[in-house]
């Protein structure tokens, strides 16, 4: 009735899941018990997944699950593009921690997983103050739900002053993103006092639980379900009741927090809190900008020993990868360290939210809530191809809608966060696409194009005041062909070096057509020739001639040409920030090329971030 959707998170047969079906949950309930079940904190995740991975049962009672501790569950939410997430209660530093050092995982991943967590406090087994005090120094927002007093899981009352105090659930909201705004990579917690009547009782017997648990000379994990255990025989259920109790509050007020992100999130935060843009935060410098698509791209390819059969199912692999033009060129540059921010839509979907968080997690780039839009009521980009024994293209489908409505940076963003360079796709709408170059221009960026394929190539190249704001192209030779063909310009301006590269005579004279077009000053075109290298078309201002260079291609093993263009064009824009020429940009560029040329796994080869010049 909150308009959310709950997904329990957890590990079946090594698979990490987000959101179970209910005969799952039944089953899980009862893995406990049947000895089916192991407790998996962060540090378990890649053990437990590789360890059951393979275990395909399809029977109840093989099944085996992990079950996700706090930091677990904040870490796979995460991956899966889940903000906010409802708990019981949080782990914390144990009594007599200061000497054991005995203190939750759940901290430690709250310090470095941005997630919302809604718990009702740690528990008074544990120590409040210093948990409270980790927090502070892990630099984690804590704060308690309409309380100054930090809550003691089965009692609103610890003793224990709030840090902070959260009155609504836009509050919340409003804080995350903000902290995400400033690049702040830790979550939050939101402690929602229990005010159930039958806490007291608990609490009663919790205090008298720790007292024979010291007795016993119980110590470590062992204490915690030993207590739970004691105080739900001394209490006759009543622990149980002010758990469901709780858990009941935490949930409505997390489903608040969590509608409350996502609007603040579609409707766009103002960054109220810059106090004067002439001297902006140094953590808002972006020194490039791209702007295209996100796509996820699923191939499914039959196996080689097996030609495939029509209208039935075939045996094969499915491989899904993060791709589209402008994440692949922004990944580059974030790999090599440039800091790029990027515009981009996608769908109000999971699929989507976890391309946004590895872009930013692993790759190095930045977004925010205004360069990001969520499409409502549409899926993120998505392209399935299929493909039969040989590789060959049988048929695809493309799901492109959500493009539709990629954002376009105005002037006054493109000089808030001084952007030199200004990459584009042609993924948005001819309009949007070209509003952008216009900006660009305005803002003092230089504007570069990555054409994406010849249809839309020619499209946008229909309108000169497109191709005036130019200043960089990288095209393939088919679009470089296209777009020629679209200026409607028959004139060939005779170039230097044209005896070393008569083989290239038709290429010329198309990039010649394009360079007389793109906007005055010193514009280039960085053609790739496959397996033949790269040509540079370069034309100076005080010259009518374009000059040209070949770049032969070195002998790499290509196992995949997906991203290749994509990584050329953006190491060759990263090599010119850190102020190299033209010529050395291409080299570096066709360098970090060859890289993912040789990477089967994913279009931009993951060991560009260890690439340098």
């Amino acid at each position: 009735n909150k308009g959310v959707t709950p997904a329990t998170i957890a590990i079946k047969n090594g698979v990490f899941r987000a959101g179970l079906h209910p005969d799952e949950l039944e089953n899980l309930s009862k893995a406990g018990e049947e000895g089916r079940a192991i407790k998996c904190s962060t540090r378990d995740l890649p053990l437990v997944a590789s360890k059951h991975r393979h275990n395909m049962s399809h029977s109840e009672e093989n099944t085996q699950w992990g079950a996700t501790t706090v930091a677990a569950t904040m870490r796979l939410a995460h991956v899966a593009g889940i903000s906010t997430f409802v708990t019981g209660g949080t782990g914390g530093v144990h009594r007599g921690g200061e000497l054991s050092l005995d203190i939750s995982t759940d901290l430690i991943e709250l310090s470095r997983t941005p997630v919302v967590v809604i718990s009702a406090g740690v528990k008074s087994i544990l120590d409040v103050k210093r948990t409270l005090e980790v927090l502070e120094t892990f630099a984690v927002p804590t704060g308690t739900w309409q309380s100054n007093e930090f809550p003691a899981f089965f009692s609103p009352k610890s003793g224990v002053k709030s840090p902070a105090i959260f009155e609504n659930a836009s509050d919340v909201a409003s804080a995350y993103l903000t902290g995400r705004e400033l690049g702040m990579k830790n979550g939050m917690l939101v402690a929602v006092p229990n005010h159930d009547p039958a806490g007291r009782n608990v609490e009663i017997a919790i205090q008298e639980a720790l007292q024979e648990a010291d007795a016993a000379g119980i110590e470590g994990r062992d204490v915690t379900p030993f207590i739970l255990r004691t105080v739900a025989e001394k209490t006759g259920g009543d622990s149980l009741r002010s758990n469901i109790s709780l858990v009941k509050r935490n949930a409505e007020v997390g489903a608040d927090i969590a509608s409350s992100i996502r609007d603040l999130s579609l409707g766009g935060m103002t960054n109220d809190w810059v106090q004067s843009s002439q001297s902006p935060m140094s953590s808002h410098k972006h020194r490039v900008v791209c702007v295209g698509g996100a796509v996820i791209d699923t191939v499914a390819k039959s196996r080689a020993e097996n030609e495939m059969i029509a209208g039935t199912s075939n045996p094969g692999k499915i491989h899904r990868s993060d791709g589209g033009v402008g994440r692949n060129v922004a990944e580059v540059l974030g790999r090599l360290g440039s800091n790029p921010l990027f515009y981009t839509a996608i769908g109000d979907d999971s699929g989507g939210r976890g391309l946004v968080a590895r872009l930013e997690n692993e790759c190095g780039v930045t977004t925010t809530t205004e360069s990001v839009h969520v499409a409502d009521g549409l899926n993120t980009a998505q392209y399935l191809a299929l493909l039969d024994h040989q590789s060959d293209l049988v048929g695809g489908v493309a799901d492109m809608e959500a493009l539709s409505q990629i954002p376009v940076p105005s002037v006054k963003d493109l000089k808030f966060y001084g952007a030199n360079f200004l990459v584009l796709d042609s993924n948005a709408p001819v309009e949007a696409v070209t509003k952008a170059a216009k900006n660009g221009v305005e803002a003092g960026s230089l504007v570069c194009f990555e054409p994406t394929s010849v249809p839309k190539a020619q499209l946008l190249f229909s309108s000169y005041v497109f191709v005036e704001c130019l200043s960089y192209v990288f095209p393939n030779e088919d679009e470089l062909f296209a777009m020629a063909e679209f200026l409607g310009d028959d004139t060939v301006v005779s170039v230097e070096g044209e005896e070393n590269l008569d083989e290239y005579k038709s290429l010329r004279d198309a990039a010649s057509k394009l360079l007389l077009r793109m906007k005055p000053g010193n514009p280039h075109i960085v053609i790739t020739l496959g397996s033949r290298g790269v040509l540079l078309a370069s034309k100076a201002d005080s010259s009518l001639r374009p000059e040209f260079s070949h770049f032969p291609a070195d002998v790499v093993r290509v196992t995949s040409s997906n991203g290749a263009g994509d990584t050329l064009c953006g190491a060759f824009i990263h090599a010119l920030l850190q102020g190299a020429t033209e010529e050395e940009a291409v080299r570096f560029g066709m360098k970090a090329a060859a890289s993912s040329l040789e990477c089967d796994e994913h279009a931009i080869s993951p060991e560009l971030s260890s690439l340098t010049m």
